[in-house]
C-alpha cells in the first residue's frame, strides 16, 4: 500500500474564518484529516457565521457562497462533532497559533510552518501556496478551504521531511538534536525511512533544458547601441523583442558618458526600457575596459529586478555570463555576524532556543546571512528580533580582515564578491555613505530613480539624536548591578582600581534622568501650546522662541552631563589602551568608537542650543503618544557634501529617471546635488533634452479636475468623494487606484464608503500584495494608497484605467525643513510665494508625473486621472504642471459633462487600439485564414466572422486587453465596441479594403 502521510497518529486541521480577530470574527469552515495507525478518515463542515461574510473572504475561499453558509450548522454543533473526531490526538496546522486562537480544544497543537522554518531556514516565504510551488510537482492552487488545505499540508510535509532527510544524509543534523524538547522532535525521530525513500523516488525534478548559446563575437560588442538593431541577440533565448529607437538613442548618450568621462543627466520616459538602455553600455564598457560600474536605485523592487532578471538575461543574451560578474551589496548592519553569534548566551527556554537554532542553521549550515531575506512572519513567530540585535554585523565590532571566522562569514564573502564584481547594485542610502571605497571606488556611477536622490541626500547628511536609542546606547557602556556593558567587561580584565567607574555610572544615570527631563519639557510645551496629538509633533526648535526656553534649558543640562560622561570615558579609554593584554580586545575598539559617537551627540546638542550655523534647520519631533523625542540638525544645502562624497572622485556618472526634469530642464537637480560644482571643475555635463514619450499620452489619456470639493474638510470630503466614486463606477469599467496625500483622508474615506462599496460587490484593498488584484476582471477592486504608492504600481492593459488623487501633493509649508528652505529663500530677496513655488514645484511636479505614470504602462494602455482638489487653470503652478504632463488634455466641467466626455474618449481610445492591432496582425490573420480554408467555408460569412472574432480576441488577451469588440461581416463590414457600432466615417473604405484583402 502506498503511504499517504509520512506522519502517523496525528490530525491535520485547517479552519476558515470571517477575519483574523478571534474577538470579533468567527469560524466559517473546519476541515481535518485523521491519520490513525496509517488509516485515513476525513472531517469537513461549513459553519453558520450568523452574519454577512466579507466579500474578500468569499473571494479567497474557492467556491464558498453566503447561501451555503446561511444553511450550515451552528458552531457548537460542529465543534461537538469535531471533538469526537479528533479524540486526544495531536493536531497539526499551518500557522497553528491562528487555529488555536479560534478553537476551544485542549489537544496538543503543532505548527507545520514552524517545522518548515527550522528545517529550511533559507526559504524567504512560508505560506502554504509558496511551499506547494516549492516542494510539489504540478500546478496545485491553494483553495483556502478547510479540507483541501489540510490535504495540501500533508502533501507539503511529506516532501519537506523527505527532502530534509535526503539533504542530511538520512540522519538528524546536530542542530536538530539540540531541540530534543521541541514538540516536533519526537516526530522527526520516529520517521519511517521507507516512506521517505518512497516520496523521494516519486518526487519531480524539472529538467534543465538550458543549451549553450552561440558566442556573440567580441569585436561586435564594440558596436554598443547598434546591438539593439540585431533582433537575433534578443530573441536567441526565446524572449520577445521589439526595437525602440528612443531606447537605442538614450543608450548612445550613456555609452558616450562612460567612454568620455562625462556626467550625464537624462529623463527616460516610461516604456523606453531605461534599465536595458544603461545596462547594455555599462556591461560592455565594464567588460572591455575591466572597470566597475556602480548602479544605485531607490527601491528594493528595482534592485531585485536588476539582479534577478535584467542583468543575468542581458549577460546570457551576449554570452558574457562567465566574463562579467555582478552582485548586490548592502550596508554592514544588514548581515549576520558569525563571530557575534558565537557570543550569544545559549538559550535555556525552548521558544528562544528555536530562534537560536533557526539562525544557527542559517549561518553555519546554509552559509547565508542577509537579514532582509529573513521572512517578517518568521521573525515574529520565532522571536528573532532580540537575537538579531545580538548578532548583526556591528560597524563598531566587525573587522573582517582580522576576524577568525572570515572564511565562513557571509558578509566577508559579499565584500570579496564586491572586490571582483564588475556590476555592483546598491541603494541610494548606501551610496551616500559608501563604506567600500577601498574595495570598490566610486568611479563609474549610474543613479537610477534619480528623482529620489535629493531627499535621500538630505536624510543622509542630517544629524539626529533619538531619546530611546541614546538611552540604549548609554546602558550598553557600564552597569555594575546587571554586570553588563563594554566597560564593565574591560574593567574586569584590566584589574585597575584607578578607573573612574563610579563617576561614569553616576553620569550615565544622570544622563538618563536628563533624557526624561527633556521629554517632560517637550510634553509641557505641547500641552501648553494646545498642539494636536493626532500625528507625531514636528516643529522648529528656535532659540529665539521664548516658548521653547525650557526645552533648550533641559538640553543644556543634558549636554553638560553627557560632556562630563565623555571626559571620564575618554580617560578610561586612554588607560585601557596602555594595557597590552587589551590591545586586541574588540570591546576596547567599541568603547573608543562610543567616545567618538558621544562627541558627535554633544556637538549636535550644542548646535541646537547655540544655533550659530547658517543655512541649517534645527527641529524636534515628538511621538504622538509622548513615548520618545528626537532632535535634528539638517543642512539646507547638501550640494557641497554630495559633490565631495560622491562626485569629486567619479570618472563618469549618469542620473536617470522616468521623472527627472521639473522645468523642461534639470536645474533643480544640478543645484541640489552639486553637479554645477563639477562643471566648475572642468567636468563635462551633458543634459539630454527630455526624450519624447514612448506612449501617446495626449491621444490616449486625460486629466479631469473636479471642482467644488474641499479636501481640507475631511468629514464632508469623504462623503462627497464616496458619492463621486459611486457615480464614476457606473461610467467606467475595470478597477481603480485612489491615492491620498493624507492618511486621515484615506481612513475617513474608507470608513465612509466601505458599506456602500460592499453592497455593490466592490472590494476595497490596501496592501502591497493586493496590487496584483488590479489585474482581475472577475471582480472589481479599489486600491487605496498613500505616498508609498505614487510609484511602483505597474498594471499593463485595461483592467485598471482610472487613478484618483485626493489632492495635488504640494509640500507642507509648516513642516520644519520646508519652512526653513522657504525662510532661507526669503532672506535672499524672494517673496514668500516665489520662495514657496521654487521649493514646491520641483517636488510636486515629479510626484504628479509619478502618479500619472500609473495609468499608461504599455502602448495599448489608456485611461484618466481624476484630481479631487482645486486644479485651477488660473494658478501659475497648475499651468506649469500642465506642461509637465505631455500635453494631456485637462477637462474642468461638472460631473455629468465629465462622464459624457470620458465615455466619448474611452470609445475613441478603444477604437485606436483596434485599428492598431488590426494593422499589426494583418499578415498573421491572412496566413491563418489560408491554413484554415479547408475547415472554414469562405462562402459562409458566419464561420468567417466567428474565426475573425476568435482571432482578435486572442490578440487582445496577449496585450492584456478585454475584447469587448465585435466585427460583423455578414451584411458588410460593421464594427461594434461595447455593443455600440462605431462611426467608421472616412475610414470605412480602408476597413472594408482590409477585410477584403485578408479574405
Amino acid at each position: 500500500m502506498e503511504p499517504y502521510s509520512i506522519l502517523n497518529n496525528v490530525i491535520f486541521l485547517d479552519i476558515e474564518t470571517t477575519g483574523i480577530d478571534p474577538e470579533r470574527d468567527t469560524i466559517i469552515e473546519i476541515g481535518a484529516v485523521k491519520i490513525k495507525n496509517n488509516d485515513i478518515t476525513r472531517f469537513s463542515s461549513l459553519v453558520n457565521p450568523n452574519r454577512t461574510v466579507p466579500l474578500n473572504i468569499l473571494d479567497l475561499c474557492k467556491d464558498m457562497t453566503q447561501a451555503e453558509l446561511d444553511k450550515a450548522p451552528q458552531l457548537d454543533v460542529v465543534m461537538r462533532e469535531l471533538k469526537a473526531f479528533i479524540e486526544d490526538m495531536p493536531i497539526i496546522c499551518h500557522n497553528a497559533a491562528f487555529e488555536q486562537s479560534f478553537l476551544d480544544i485542549d489537544n496538543e497543537f503543532l505548527d507545520s510552518l514552524e517545522l518548515v522554518a527550522i528545517l529550511f531556514p533559507e526559504l524567504q516565504e512560508f505560506n502554504l501556496q509558496y511551499l506547494i510551488n516549492r516542494f510539489l510537482k504540478g500546478s496545485i492552487e491553494e483553495k483556502h478551504r478547510g479540507l483541501s488545505d489540510s490535504e495540501d499540508t500533508i502533501k507539503v510535509l511529506n516532501m519537506v521531511i523527505s527532502t530534509f532527510y535526503l539533504e542530511s544524509g538520512f540522519t538528524l543534523p546536530m542542530t536538530i538534536v539540540e531541540l530534543e524538547h521541541w514538540k516536533w522532535y519526537r516526530f522527526l525521530t520516529n520517521i519511517n525511512m521507507d516512506y521517505v525513500k518512497y516520496f523521494i523516488d516519486n518526487s519531480y525534478i524539472e529538467p534543465n533544458n538550458e543549451t549553450k548559446q552561440k558566442a556573440y563575437p567580441v569585436f561586435a560588442l564594440k558596436d554598443y547601441e547598434k546591438l539593439f538593431d540585431n533582433k537575433e541577440i534578443w530573441t536567441r533565448n526565446g524572449r520577445g523583442y521589439k526595437l525602440r529607437p528612443q531606447q537605442r538613442d538614450a543608450s548612445k548618450f550613456i555609452r558616450e558618458g562612460l567612454q568620455n568621462s562625462k556626467f550625464t543627466i537624462m529623463e527616460a520616459p516610461t516604456g523606453l526600457g531605461k534599465s536595458l538602455a544603461y545596462l547594455l553600455p555599462a556591461t560592455i564598457y565594464s567588460y572591455l575596459n575591466n572597470e566597475k560600474v556602480i548602479i544605485s536605485t531607490n527601491t528594493k523592487s528595482l534592485q531585485s529586478q536588476l539582479v534577478d532578471k535584467d542583468i543575468p538575461n542581458l549577460l546570457k543574451s551576449l554570452n558574457l555570463k562567465d566574463d562579467v560578474s555582478y552582485d548586490l551589496i548592502k550596508g554592514k548592519s544588514n548581515y549576520l555576524c558569525f563571530d557575534r553569534f558565537e557570543d550569544i548566551d545559549y538559550p535555556t527556554d525552548i521558544n528562544t532556543l528555536l530562534g537560536y537554532i533557526y539562525l544557527k542553521r542559517l549561518i553555519t549550515e546554509k552559509g547565508l546571512g542577509d537579514i532582509e531575506d529573513i521572512n517578517y512572519g518568521i521573525k515574529e513567530k520565532l522571536k528573532l528580533n532580540n537575537l538579531l540585535e545580538q548578532c548583526f554585523c556591528d560597524a563598531e565590532l566587525c573587522d573582517i580582515e582580522s576576524c577568525s571566522y572570515r572564511e565562513r562569514c557571509y558578509y566577508a564573502s559579499k565584500v570579496e564578491a564586491l572586490r571582483e564584481s564588475k556590476l555592483v547594485v546598491v541603494n541610494h542610502s548606501l551610496l551616500l555613505k559608501w563604506p567600500y571605497q577601498n574595495v570598490a571606488p566610486l568611479e563609474n556611477i549610474i543613479i537610477d530613480e534619480a528623482h529620489n536622490l535629493t531627499q535621500e541626500a538630505y536624510d543622509a547628511f542630517e544629524s539626529s539624536l533619538i531619546s530611546y536609542e541614546f538611552e540604549k546606547f548609554l546602558k550598553e557602556i557600564y552597569n555594575s548591578k546587571e554586570k553588563t556593558g563594554y566597560l564593565y567587561y574591560l574593567s574586569l580584565r584590566a584589574k585597575d582600581k584607578n578607573l573612574p567607574l563610579k563617576e561614569i555610572e553616576a553620569d550615565i544615570h544622570q544622563c538618563i534622568t536628563q533624557i526624561f527631563n527633556v521629554k517632560t519639557a517637550f510634553e509641557n510645551y505641547i500641552n501648553h501650546s494646545g498642539i494636536s496629538k493626532d500625528y507625531n509633533i514636528k516643529e522648529h526648535l528656535k532659540k529665539s522662541n521664548p516658548n521653547t526656553e525650557h526645552i533648550v534649558k533641559a538640553l543644556t543640562f543634558l549636554k553638560e552631563d553627557v560632556s562630563s560622561l565623555n571626559l571620564y570615558l575618554d580617560k578610561c579609554a586612554s588607560v585601557l589602551k596602555e594595557i597590552k593584554a587589551l590591545e586586541k580586545d574588540k570591546r576596547l575598539k567599541v568603547l573608543t568608537e562610543k567616545v567618538e559617537v558621544i562627541g558627535n551627540y554633544i556637538r549636535l546638542i550644542e548646535d541646537i542650543i547655540l544655533q550659530n550655523k547658517e543655512d541649517y534647520c534645527f527641529y524636534f519631533e515628538v511621538d504622538k503618544n509622548l513615548n520618545w523625542w528626537r532632535i535634528c540638525s539638517i543642512p539646507l544645502d547638501v550640494s557641497g557634501d554630495f559633490y565631495d562624497k560622491i562626485l569629486n572622485g567619479a570618472k563618469s556618472c549618469l542620473f536617470i529617471s522616468a521623472t527627472l526634469s521639473t522645468d523642461n530642464g534639470y536645474n533643480n537637480l544640478k543645484n541640489s546635488l552639486g553637479i554645477n560644482i563639477a562643471k566648475s571643475q572642468n567636468k563635462e555635463i551633458v543634459e539630454v533634452p527630455p526624450i519624447n514619450p514612448v506612449f501617446d499620452y495626449k491621444g490616449k489619456s486625460a486629466v479631469y479636475a473636479i471642482e467644488n470639493i474641499d479636501p481640507n474638510d475631511i468629514g464632508s470630503f469623504a462623503e462627497e468623494m464616496k458619492n463621486f466614486v459611486l457615480k464614476l463606477l457606473h461610467n467606467i469599467e475595470g478597477n481603480i487606484i485612489i491615492l491620498f496625500t493624507s492618511r486621515k483622508r484615506l481612513e475617513a474615506f474608507k470608513n465612509e464608503s466601505l458599506d456602500s462599496f460592499s453592497s455593490l460587490g466592490i472590494r476595497l484593498v490596501e496592501g502591497k500584495k493586493d496590487i496584483v488584484k488590479l489585474k482581475s476582471r472577475d471582480n472589481r477592486y479599489i486600491l487605496l494608497g498613500s505616498k508609498g504608492y505614487f510609484e511602483g504600481i505597474d498594471i499593463p492593459g485595461d483592467s485598471m484605467t482610472t487613478v484618483i488623487l485626493d489632492k495635488v501633493p504640494n509640500i507642507n509649508s509648516k513642516e520644519p525643513f520646508y519652512k526653513s528652505l522657504v525662510e532661507n529663500s526669503i532672506e535672499k530677496g524672494k517673496s514668500y510665494w516665489q520662495a514657496y513655488a521654487n521649493i514646491n514645484f520641483p517636488i510636486v511636479s515629479i510626484d504628479l508625473k509619478q502618479i500619472y505614470g500609473r495609468i499608461i504602462r504599455t502602448e495599448y494602455d489608456y485611461g484618466a486621472l481624476f484630481i479631487m482638489s482645486k486644479f485651477d487653470s488660473t494658478n501659475s503652478t497648475v499651468r506649469k504642471l500642465e506642461k509637465q504632463l505631455h500635453g494631456v488634455p485637462i477637462i474642468r466641467k461638472d460631473d455629468d459633462e465629465i462622464f459624457k466626455d470620458l465615455k466619448r474618449r474611452t470609445q475613441r481610445w478603444k477604437q485606436i487600439n483596434l485599428y492598431k492591432i488590426m494593422k499589426e496582425v494583418k499578415e498573421t490573420i491572412k496566413n491563418d485564414l489560408k491554413e484554415c480554408k479547408t475547415s472554414i467555408k469562405l462562402d459562409d460569412p458566419g464561420k468567417v466572422e466567428e474565426f475573425v472574432n476568435v482571432f482578435f480576441k486572442e490578440e487582445y488577451e496577449k496585450r492584456n486587453l478585454q475584447y469587448d469588440v465585435h466585427i460583423s461581416l455578414i451584411h458588410g463590414v460593421h464594427i461594434f465596441i461595447a455593443d455600440k457600432e462605431i462611426n467608421l466615417g472616412k475610414s470605412k473604405k480602408d476597413i472594408v479594403a482590409y477585410f477584403d484583402d485578408i479574405l
